[in-house]
Formats: C-alpha cells, structure tokens, sequence
C-alpha cells in the first residue's frame, strides 16, 4: 500500500492499493484528453431512411486525407422510427472500419460542417478529416461514386426493429430513440488510429422495404495528431 499525501491540505490522504475502508476518502483525479498537435473536433449530422433503402448503403462517413493521426473518440448514432414500415422487420445500422479509402462519395452527399473545441491554437476544422453524410432528405442508395473497402464485419451496431404501425399523433406513450456508443472504450484500452486513406463508414444493413421511414442522427467526436 501506497500513501499519497496533499501538501497544500494535510487532512486529504489517499491510500492507493488500500481495500479496507476507512476515515481516508477516494483518491481523486482529472482524467486529461488525448494530447493534441492538430486539435479536437465535433461534427453532427442529420438524415433520413427511405422505403427500399439498399442493404449496404452508405450512410456517414469520415476519411482520413492525410499523414497525421485521426483517432474517433465517440460516435454516438441515434435512430428514431415514426412512419410504418411495410413489414416488421430486424435491421441494423453498422459502422465499419475502411482501408484502402482514397476518394470519398460524391453522388447523393452533403459535407457537414465541423467545429474546432478551441477557437485559437488548433488548426481550423476539419484538419484532414473528410466528412460526408447522405442528403438530409435520404437516398435509398444512400451514398455512391467513392473509393473504400469495408472491412467484412462490422465495429459497433446499432440494431432495431422497423415497426409496421406509426406512432399516432395523439400516442400518450413516448417512442425513444435507439442509440449506439461506438467508440466506447474506456479504461485504457487502445483506441482506434486511423491513418491515411483509411476511415469510417455508417450503412444500412439490410434491404427495407416498399413503406419505411425513420430518421438517424449522428454525433461524431476525434482528435487529430500527428502521433499516438
């Protein structure tokens, strides 16, 4: 056992490795963000899921387009169904890790705008990140025309069911939203380092059918360094 002790406060003593309890209290810490050269940035994004939205359909996704580092710090998706489908259906929404991803999509795209978290001293967003979500409206192709392979099974999903009966205007019971937390590795665990031409990519899994809709809701967090 280990004992730290505050010079500034004598009383505040923290017993580290101590399994006992007793009079001393928790050792307390403030947890530092990943150290930056680049900077830290935030983007959302907002979309729709169309009827006959296709299995694979690229939905949002963020390519790394230079030599630095860009390392996710949260990914949080959202989907929130309130038309009816036309048949009860498992889906999920995927997130995939690219490789070899050289150009980004360009057909059915619009490119969110990004924000800095410090206004002086990091390099204006997005760095080299590119950063592409589907048409507010949707396109059940979702996006096309990039260059990217998806790695065969996904990082995280985000799986729910498409129900047939919408939620009626005067519906007492509220409707949640299901939500995904893709980057949730905490406890010292290596996060993911996304080098250059590599990125990553939100899709529709499965084939919806001729009655779907819903829309999804994207918040995604990274540092940019130029080492890990």
């Amino acid at each position: 056992m280990a004992v730290i002790n505050d010079p500034g406060v004598a009383a505040n003593i923290s017993r580290v490795g101590e399994v006992a309890t007793g009079a001393t209290g928790a050792m307390h810490f403030t947890p530092k963000p990943i150290p930056w050269s680049v900077g830290h940035y935030r983007v959302t994004h907002r979309f729709a899921i169309l009827a006959t939205q296709a299995a694979g359909s690229r939905l949002f996704e963020i390519r790394n387009s230079g030599a630095n580092l860009i390392i996710p710090t949260r990914m949080i998706v959202k989907i929130l169904s309130l038309s009816a489908h036309t048949a009860i259906i498992e889906n999920s929404l995927d997130v995939y890790k690219g490789l070899g991803f050289t150009v980004v999509d360009t057909t059915n795209t619009v490119t969110p705008v990004a924000l800095a978290k410090r206004t002086t001293g990091m390099s204006a967003a997005p760095g080299n990140a590119q950063i592409r979500g589907v048409t507010v409206a949707g396109a059940a192709a979702g996006m096309t025309g990039g260059t990217i392979t998806a790695l065969a099974n996904p990082i995280a999903q985000l799986p729910y069911v498409a129900a047939q009966a919408a939620m009626a205007a005067a519906d007492t019971q509220p409707r949640f939203a299901n939500l995904l937390d893709a980057f949730d590795d905490v406890n010292g665990t290596h996060p993911f380092n996304l080098e250059q031409n590599e990125g990553i990519v939100l899709a529709n899994r499965v084939l919806l059918g001729a009655a779907a809709g819903a829309s999804v809701y994207v918040d995604f967090s990274w540092a940019e360094v130029t080492a890990y």
